[in-house]
């Protein structure tokens, strides 16, 4: 079949990023013999579609979704309006049969289903699903109950077949295209890299075991290191490892760290890492393959707001782990969700002096709790009596009684003006300016290490 695959993804602030799952399931369609094309609204001019679509002439049109939203509290924006005048325009432009997936869609997959009027949608890995979709579509009576993840309407009721999420270990080979990747290239985008899928830990808010199960599946560190290799040959320098943490076990995290280096790849790297175990020999060794930045997914900085979320870890783990990537030179920085449940002014004013003892490392702080259908903080929410909302595709925040999140975002901002490593919502206008020059450098990177610097400029 001929297939047209297309990233509805169009955030570029403060990078663009490469499309790895909508990359994947292009390698694997044409591993399949089918002839895919790509229509990146990222790269390309969305009006341009229509007449795009009309001249490939698909069997398929693959939408991607890969967020629903940004995630922000004070200044929410939905990615998920115009996707209804989307399919349509698909449907004018060619006879295809329209199938939505992604990471964004596998959240609320029903109800995207119904408000685009798509024919399918596919929750959970596309790799194996869309070329089987395709088979069956193929087929005289194919049935697409057959096809794991797959959502399909059925005498104006969808039918949803529970997902089987793949070995890792058979993931396909990896071979990105050269000209998208160099359009991404040219635009300052980060390269990513997945070493594992599922997610065995407990966040209260986090869908990752929505989107990918939650049984930890391992990639042959074989495989990771020939993508490596495969990124560097096309000029990368830098990528970005987009597991849920990679130290889902301190075992895998050396693991990777081992086979990099064996493998001779040079090429620097950063990820996800839970502040839980995590010392300085491990890190001087990662550092030594290529680790360059740590994204420490702390929330909190009080001991009771973390059991709140959910986390294995306490704020003197989180020290530990702080200090070792200091002693390691691996630039560190924060997540921190502040007004999550449980929060009160004296939990904030504990994490505000507690970032003061942390060495070095940035701090980035986004008020409210984001609440997903399906995950823990849902369930309790409902249990409570909560008056949530029928629909949660609009973006819907949880901030505790007695907060708002307009009082904690005048906190941070006091916060910011105290200590420049912490990252204000809006960020210093010179950061675009010297983004622009680093990236006309070759630096590459999501360059946060720099945000200390810029806001002492932009307070003096």
């Amino acid at each position: 079949m001929r297939i047209l695959l297309v990233n509805l993804n169009r955030v570029s602030d403060p990078f663009p990023v490469f499309p790895l799952g909508l990359a994947y399931v292009r390698d694997a369609l044409e591993a399949e013999g089918h002839t895919v094309g790509i229509f990146d609204d990222l790269l390309e001019d969305a009006g341009t579609f229509p007449g795009r679509t009309r001249a490939f002439a698909p069997g398929i049109i693959g939408f991607s979704l890969r967020n629903i939203d940004n995630v922000r509290a004070d200044a929410a924006v939905s990615y998920i309006e115009g996707l209804r005048t989307r399919v349509q325009a698909a449907r004018a432009a060619a006879p295809a049969k329209i199938v939505f997936g992604g990471a964004g869609f596998s959240i609320f997959p029903e109800e995207i289903l119904r408000l685009t009027g798509a024919d399918y949608g596919i929750s959970g890995e596309g790799e194996t699903a869309l070329p089987a979709l395709a088979r069956i579509l193929e087929e005289e009576g194919g049935d697409p109950a057959r096809v794991p993840g797959l959502l399909h309407r059925e005498n104006d009721r969808i039918h949803r077949v529970p997902p089987q999420p793949a070995d890792r270990r058979e993931c396909l080979p990896f071979n990105p295209d050269p000209e998208w990747a160099g359009a991404y290239r040219d635009r300052g985008a980060i390269f990513n890299v997945q070493t594992q899928r599922g997610c065995p830990l407990h966040c209260s808010y986090c869908t990752y075991p929505l989107i990918e199960g939650a049984r930890r599946r391992l990639r042959d560190y074989g495989r990771v290191v020939g993508e490596l290799r495969r990124w560097r040959e096309l000029g990368v320098r830098y990528v970005f490892v987009v597991d849920s943490v990679l130290n889902t076990t301190a075992a895998h995290m050396r693991g990777l760290g081992e086979a990099i280096l064996a493998s001779g790849v040079e090429i620097e790297w950063g990820c996800f890492l839970r502040p839980h175990n995590v010392g300085a020999d491990d890190l001087r060794r990662l550092r030594e393959a290529g680790l360059r930045h740590i994204e420490f997914g702390s929330d909190s900085f009080s001991d009771a707001m973390l059991k709140a979320y959910g986390k294995s870890f306490t704020f003197s783990m989180i020290a530990e782990a702080s200090a070792a990537a200091e002693a390691a030179g691996v630039h560190h920085c924060h997540f921190l969700i502040p007004g999550g449940p449980g929060e009160t002014r004296d939990t904030l004013d504990e994490t505000f002096t507690r970032a003061e003892s942390l060495p070095g490392g940035v701090f980035f702080a986004f008020p409210g709790v984001r609440v997903y259908p399906g995950t823990p903080l849902w369930h309790r929410l409902r249990a409570r009596g909560a008056d949530l909302p029928d629909n949660l595709l609009a973006p819907w925040f949880y901030t505790e009684d007695g907060l708002s999140v307009e009082e904690i975002t005048a906190l941070l901002r006091q916060q910011a003006r105290r200590d420049p490593r912490w990252v204000p919502a809006e960020m210093p206008a010179q950061f675009g300016t010297l983004a622009a020059r680093f990236r006309k450098r070759g630096v590459e990177g999501p360059l946060w290490e720099y945000f200390p610097l810029l806001n002492r400029f932009a307070g003096s």
